[in-house]
């Protein structure tokens, strides 16, 4: 049987592995959680592992955002040695990520090489920047320079991919509207994520899960009337009126509002909203989870989140709005204005 591994760094790379790994009966699926902060096992960690209908025949933990100076390189050179062993061990045919960027996945993919058998390298959507394009530095020197120092700093196997999903270690693709990928995504081998997948038994359990574990009732989320998530808290401090614009948008709403803030951000009301009137939903609950659950007649508004794509391509019926936040540009206009997403 075949085995493919699954690296997940966010709540939507674990919604979109499970679906695909879900629908790829024929090989046993690993899961593997990256980049996740040093000190702390993950909520969601513990969830998986107690998670009856998962797709996935083991789960492994690497801490990737690592502390202190000379102890850190330490630790990475610990990181590579447990993928080095997970790897070896698995020989995967497959191994999937949300981005291509990581370390973690490169240095699997580079592992996976040595033995001589080819591994299939696949890029999982990640939402706005699958169609945008992320560009990996910010001029052609910054390229090249960044380029050269991580080759020196990794080895020569870093590939700088010029977009996220570009890298050479990238064979296939699999994205939710595939007539919207950036160009650079085009020379891969596409396929269509069904939205059908993300109604598996598997993801309803896991939500539910994760919504019991967060104190959240399926009566709750159904009685919203509006939904806003918010971004993560760095945007906030880089634009300080933010909180105003959000605190206009609550007043021009009515029924019940909740709101949700990134499942990173460092406290749970990051601008102090709830005293507002709005209701607060906890940051580590996953959107996948709450979707489902909104009523038909509910609307969701976000900035330039992947929630919205989310919203458009699982629950089309739902109203979808994205409002200005000062760092708007022509090519989200453009992607959104395609999906049917009203901007305000």
């Amino acid at each position: 049987m075949h085995s493919s591994v699954y690296f997940v760094s966010t709540l939507l790379h674990l919604f979109t592995a499970t679906a695909i790994a879900g629908e790829r009966k024929d090989e046993n699926a690993i899961l593997v959680f990256i980049d996740q902060p040093e000190g702390r096992v993950p909520q969601v960690f513990n969830l998986v592992q107690q998670w009856e209908l998962s797709p996935f025949v083991e789960q492994h933990l690497f801490y990737g955002r690592l502390k202190g100076g000379i102890s850190k390189l330490k630790k990475r050179r610990l990181l590579f040695h447990g993928i080095k062993q997970l790897i070896e061990r698995l020989q995967p045919d497959h191994i999937f990520v949300g981005n291509d960027r990581r370390i973690e996945f490169q240095y699997a993919m580079h592992i996976a090489s040595l033995s001589g058998k080819e591994t299939v390298g696949h890029y999982m959507d990640e939402g706005t920047f699958t169609y945008v394009g992320r560009e990996a530095s910010s001029g052609i020197g910054d390229v090249i320079v960044d380029n050269l120092l991580k080759k020196l700093f990794y080895g020569v196997w870093w590939k700088n991919p010029l977009t996220v999903g570009e890298s050479a270690w990238i064979k296939e693709i699999h994205v939710a509207f595939p007539q919207l990928i950036d160009p650079r995504l085009k020379s891969k081998v596409v396929h269509c994520l069904s939205a059908q997948s993300f109604q598996s038994d598997a993801l309803k359990q896991l939500s539910q899960m994760m919504l019991q574990e967060n104190g959240v009732t399926e009566v709750q989320i159904g009685s919203l009337d509006v939904l806003i998530t918010l971004p993560h808290e760095s945007l906030f401090e880089k634009n300080s009126g933010y909180k105003e614009t959000i605190l206009t948008l609550i007043a021009e709403l009515k029924g019940a509002v909740a709101v949700k803030y990134h499942p990173r951000n460092s406290g749970e009301d990051a601008l102090g909203l709830q005293q507002y009137g709005v209701q607060l939903l906890p940051s580590s609950v996953s959107y996948e989870a709450i979707l489902p659950l909104l009523k038909s007649e509910a609307m969701v508004i976000g900035d330039v989140s992947s929630t919205l794509l989310l919203t458009r391509w699982l629950r089309p019926e739902i109203q979808a709005i994205s409002y200005r936040n000062g760092t708007e540009n022509k090519k989200f206009e453009q992607l959104f204005s395609d999906l049917g997403i009203q901007m305000r």
